[in-house]
């Protein structure tokens, strides 16, 4: 009788990338990274995604035309990295936390907590070439001096870990963040059109205008060298729901804040990428904060939780997908 013998399969992959002159290069040639932001969640296994959800996912994304997905805001699952190595997807892999305010900022424990998770992120996914960017602290409190230790920590930490792939952070505040110095792509969320426009008779038209000034203004503050991404935008939209009126929360609202988003970007040289908010709707806060979130969701999915697809799912489709064309 022959003795067993012990077999294990693995795959690889050989690209480079990296940001020059204002563009992100994958093997030399210039990308604008296409897609979206993806939380884990379906309501058969909440945050505990099965392979067949992730499956079905990517192949949504890919029929959307997309190129690109922000793990938000967390480290993916190893086997949706391995899908998206051989769907040929490329990664924003980002460490666990959102908007950390000045008690994590500067609390010692936060910070080693955080060091031994970028540390761990790095190790486990070194290995995915579909991982074309690490990231960390999305939307903390970036324009604070007190932010100042952990940001420039965390740069150093991933540069000294792996410098061969690109570093970002997405920032909420771009007129005032300290640390884009430290980041080969700038990383903006913007939400024209959705928050801070209670008394704005057409919000909508504020999309196209504020992206525009946005890119203006970064290269007006000297950061013209430096690719620029829009990281997070889009707007909630109740599956079902339609309003001859086109108002908030309709699904025509919807589709047509992320059309004016994605022409802009498309359309702006100064673009190299946009994520949309989000792939589909997921449970959020509890509590009194619930109160601004129907049915205690984020329904800023271009499909709800059980992945029906919107109004917004064909206009994305159409509008990447000819993008696309033109690459």
């Amino acid at each position: 009788m022959e003795p067993p013998v012990d077999d294990m399969a693995t795959s690889f992959g050989l690209r480079t990338i990296k940001a020059e002159k204002g563009r992100i290069l994958l093997n030399d040639e210039p990308i604008q990274l296409r897609g979206y932001n993806r939380h884990e969640w379906h309501p058969s296994g909440g945050p505990a995604t099965s392979l067949q959800q992730m499956v079905a996912d990517l192949q949504h994304l890919l029929s959307l035309g997309c190129n690109f997905v922000r793990g938000a805001h967390y480290p993916q699952d190893q086997r949706f990295l391995d899908l998206c190595d051989q769907y040929g997807i490329l990664v924003w892999e980002e460490n666990l936390g959102w908007q950390q305010r000045e008690g994590a900022l500067t609390d010692p424990l936060y910070h080693r907590h955080h060091r031994e998770a970028l540390e761990a992120m790095i190790r486990t996914s070194f290995n995915h070439p579909s991982v074309i960017m690490w990231g960390f602290l999305n939307e903390a409190e970036s324009d604070k001096p007190y932010s100042d230790t952990l940001f420039v920590e965390s740069a150093e930490l991933v540069r000294k870990l792996d410098g061969s792939r690109l570093l970002s952070f997405a920032s909420d505040r771009p007129a005032t963040d300290r640390h884009f110095s430290l980041v080969d792509v700038i990383s903006i969320n913007a939400y024209p059109g959705w928050y801070n426009c209670i008394d704005v008779d057409q919000p909508l038209n504020l999309v196209r205008p504020a992206l525009r000034e946005l890119f203006c203004s970064l290269d007006a503050k000297g950061w013209s060298e430096k690719p620029v991404i829009i990281s997070e935008i889009g707007a909630e939209a109740i599956y079902g729901h339609h309003d001859q009126t086109g108002d908030f929360f309709s699904e025509e609202y919807q589709a047509e804040l992320l059309a004016l988003a994605i022409r802009e970007a498309v359309e702006n040289p100064r673009c190299s990428g946009i994520a949309l908010w989000q792939f589909c709707d997921t449970r959020s806060f509890g509590g009194g904060r619930s109160l601004a979130r129907p049915r205690t969701f984020n329904n800023k999915g271009t499909m709800d939780e059980y992945r029906r697809p919107k109004l917004a799912y064909g206009r994305v489709k159409e509008l990447f997908r000819q993008a696309a064309d033109l690459d």
